[in-house]
């Protein structure tokens, strides 16, 4: 049999499954190997089916056949079949309109974009795993969404126990702790994963001695309106008032919450409210979240009553630009056309806004260029940090530069502004102080001395007397550090003996006596 003939249809045959594998694997894992791993696929799969074919014929010689005679006698009468190219034809038109009206959707968001959209959001989801992963995360096989590795290793002369009195899911190891005697006695709340029986979000509350004391166990997904399952979002957003309350937002979720010391939920609204949750002097709290009437979107900046969940004041982040012509700080991811610009949506959006901290009564003396309740806010994807006068919009003082992909700029005592420098694809973070006044910026807490690197998220407190409390989220680990510079607390969050962790999204120092008189819990 001609080899041509007969081998020729089957190699393309492992060529194009060799090529719809690559594509798989590329669309999962990114595409900068796209050139060589098309290559590899087509030439592998090509070599690979004719070798198995060049093995079938083989044995079939063995049993006084011919398979490569047989193969050849049914491929090529069907390959010249006018039929067979008719509905090829019909097939690469109708995948060419296919493609058209995405585009389309896409662009317009006409439906069925929603549709799409939550099915793109189902693949992309959290976490960059891989699609074994978000299959065993969204069966609820394993949390593979809020599963991190760190090269971080403990100090082997640092003592961890086990953290004890948790409801924890049988597939997890219970998290690590290490607590110095030298450790200033405060209340500790950590918020993230933590995979317990019933829910996979908690804030769990330890005391001075770093046992549990309190656990408030969280979802945004026992809502009445469209949502994602608690297993598709991560936690990113949460305060605790002295009432025992808390609040919490997630990234990519439904709603904002506030639940009560028992559990029970006081108020919801509805939409993706993100990153942090600020409360005030005046019974308010600021977050980052949906324009009123808008679920869908969450670049709105929102003052909540936190009493009823009313919303207080909304400043769409057009308003904050418009409010600024003369200042051009916030138009950098700008697409510029012949007879506009175009806003940069790709890598985080245009400005990715992800905090907001009004300035406190008991801190104005020690920023007399501000008044309270001016407005510290963040914007990631500009690496800028700024302050806005809320009721003018006025932006009163920036700095953009001296951080890479930053989260969490907080007032400090000292006059300074610290922010958590998540310092992106360069292996190390930092907290980072900058003087208002002079500009001048120095590292608080350089990161290279803690094995301290979260390329995303990420929380810091400044403690009062001058320590440090650091969430390294992509970690799984929440450590404080005292003045002196001394680890004197830390959690790992460990999953498995793998080495991986669960996420953490935040924490929080408090004094003994920030709770007023509690209710008792059913």
């Amino acid at each position: 049999m001609n080899f041509p003939r007969s081998r020729l249809p089957l190699a393309l045959l492992g060529a194009l499954i060799g090529l719809v594998v690559q594509l798989v694997w590329l669309g999962n894992h990114g595409w900068d190997q796209a050139g060589t791993r098309i290559l590899a696929g087509l030439a592998g799969g090509a070599l690979a089916l004719w070798l198995l074919g060049e093995g079938i014929a083989w044995l079939a010689r063995r049993m006084g056949r011919d398979f490569w005679g047989w193969w050849a006698a049914r491929v090529w009468p069907c390959l010249g079949r006018a039929s067979l190219w008719r509905g090829t034809a019909l097939a690469w038109l109708a995948l060419l309109a296919g493609f058209v009206a995405g585009l389309y959707v896409y662009a317009s968001h006409n439906w069925p974009y929603p549709l799409v959209s939550s099915i793109e959001a189902w693949f992309t989801g959290e976490g960059g795993a891989s699609l074994n992963q978000k299959l065993a995360n969204d069966l609820d096989i394993t949390p593979a969404r809020h599963l991190v590795t760190t090269k971080y290793r403990p100090p082997s002369d640092r003592a961890y126990r086990n953290l004890t009195g948790l409801p924890l899911r049988g597939r997890r190891l219970p998290p690590k702790i290490f607590l110095a005697p030298e450790a200033p006695p405060s209340l500790r709340v950590v918020f993230g994963a933590f995979d317990f029986k019933d829910r996979r979000y908690a804030a769990v509350l330890l005391g001075p001695e770093g046992k549990v004391r309190h656990i408030w166990e969280v979802s945004q997904e026992d809502v009445a309106w469209e949502h994602r399952p608690d297993t598709n979002v991560f936690p990113h957003g949460f305060a605790v008032d002295r009432q025992g309350s808390i609040y919490v937002g997630f990234d990519n979720g439904s709603c904002l919450t506030k639940y009560g010391w028992c559990g029970n939920i006081i108020w919801r609204l509805q939409g993706h409210f993100h990153h942090s949750i600020t409360l005030g002097d005046d019974g308010t709290l600021w977050v980052w979240g949906p324009t009123p009437g808008q679920p869908g979107s969450h670049k709105c900046l929102l003052q909540i009553s936190q009493a009823s969940g009313e919303v207080v004041k909304a400043i769409p982040m057009s308003k904050l630009v418009a409010a600024n012509p003369e200042l051009d700080i916030f138009g950098v991811r700008q697409m510029d056309r012949e007879d506009h610009s175009e806003w940069v949506e790709d890598g985080g959006g245009p400005w990715h806004p992800n905090d907001a901290e009004p300035l406190p009564r008991s801190l104005a003396a020690a920023f007399p260029q501000f008044k309270p309740g001016d407005l510290l806010l963040s914007m990631r994807s500009l690496n800028l940090v700024l302050v806005v006068d809320p009721a003018t919009l006025k932006v009163k003082w920036w700095r953009g530069g001296m951080v890479r992909r930053q989260h969490d700029p907080d007032w400090s005592p000292d006059g300074t502004i610290t922010i958590y420098n998540n310092n992106m694809h360069r292996d190390w973070s930092s907290i980072v102080a900058v003087d208002p006044k002079t500009y001048e910026s120095r590292a608080r807490l350089d990161g290279k001395q803690y094995g301290f690197y979260s390329h995303i998220q990420g929380k810091h407190q400044v403690l009062p007397g001058g320590g440090l409390l650091i969430t390294s989220s992509q970690q799984g680990r929440v450590f404080e550090v005292s003045p002196e510079g001394e680890v004197v607390f830390e959690l790992l969050n460990v999953y498995d003996d793998k080495g991986r962790l669960l996420n953490l999204s935040e924490a929080v120092g408090l004094p003994l006596d920030y709770f007023e008189e509690l209710p008792k819990c059913p």
